[in-house]
């Protein structure tokens, strides 16, 4: 049976431990509304890019730049965007299971990461993965520069023939209670399909003219459009992380209130059950005075 004492440090530690979740998720939930709005300013622009190089995959004059071109594959090269700091419910792991069952649908494929967050290099290492380059320490409200060194790296390995695709794994945010392990082929550029795989009708019908001339024109764009994806992704990290870390604070608060509440039930009962042994033993030897 603990004693009185040892249940009072107890229920002083636990009451600790819920202001400093309190305050986590106050900071959590500031930081999240910021980062919300992020994602919804990247996203348009984002998407944008996107479709524009979507479209410019479906025309076949363009197949002979090597960003379109689609070579058997023997090295997949993975950003896998992670967070740098844990407390944030399952996000993390969620994503690593998805690379894990990606990796294990193409046996025979060799597999080579560039990793954003620390909890993403510690995926790696303990996997036994191969990864060739890593980036820490980015900033929620951070500029594209801090993500530069992971696509310059991803985009050296594709052209010079190291890595037949690239794809990103990132957590997308959905609302604040819903965010979602995601996975996303960036190169080589392909035509969006269906479901079923079959390819999406273009609504572009006409032909694009380049100023100076198209070799120019991608040779900026391309590695444009792989830069801002990578970064629109790490922008849905940052809002999936604030969101899930926020809701993962207020369950550890509430569960903490809890345990102050049947602890503190514990300690009265023993307290009284105490005072009525006290009050039995002085009767007692009241008694015995009184006889004696």
């Amino acid at each position: 049976m603990p004693s009185l004492r040892s249940i009072r440090g107890r229920i002083k530690s636990v009451k600790n431990t819920r202001q400093i979740t309190k305050a986590m998720e106050m900071v959590a939930s500031a930081k999240m509304r910021k980062a919300q709005a992020r994602v919804r300013d990247t996203r348009p622009y984002a998407e944008k890019i996107r479709e524009l190089l979507y479209r410019l995959s479906a025309i076949e004059a363009h197949r002979p730049n090597i960003f379109f071109q689609v070579r058997p594959v023997k090295t997949i090269g993975i950003i896998l965007i992670a967070t740098d700091r844990g407390l944030c419910g399952p996000i993390n792991s969620n994503v690593f299971k998805q690379v894990n069952r990606f990796m294990a649908e193409r046996p025979g494929v060799n597999f080579e990461f560039v990793v954003v967050g620390k909890k993403g290099q510690d995926f790696v290492r303990r996997g036994g993965l191969k990864a060739v380059g890593s980036v820490t320490g980015v900033k929620d409200k951070g500029q594209i520069e801090e993500i530069l060194p992971a696509t310059q790296v991803a985009i050296e390995e594709f052209t010079k023939g190291q890595w037949e695709e690239v794809w990103v794994f990132y957590t997308e945010f959905i609302s604040t209670l819903t965010q979602k392990a995601r996975s996303q082929q960036l190169l080589p550029i392909l035509p969006e399909t269906e479901a079923d795989g079959t390819k999406k009708p273009s609504p572009f019908l006409g032909e694009y003219l380049y100023e100076p001339d198209t070799a120019e024109i991608l040779e900026v764009l391309i590695p444009r459009y792989f830069e801002t994806v990578v970064f629109q992704r790490v922008m849905e990290n940052f809002a999936s992380e604030y969101s899930a870390r926020m809701m993962a604070m207020r369950n550890a608060t509430s569960n903490a209130k809890e345990v102050i509440y049947q602890m503190t039930l514990v300690y009265n009962k023993l307290r009284q059950a105490a005072i009525t042994r006290e009050i039995s033993e002085i009767a007692s030897g009241a008694d015995a005075v009184q006889q004696g």
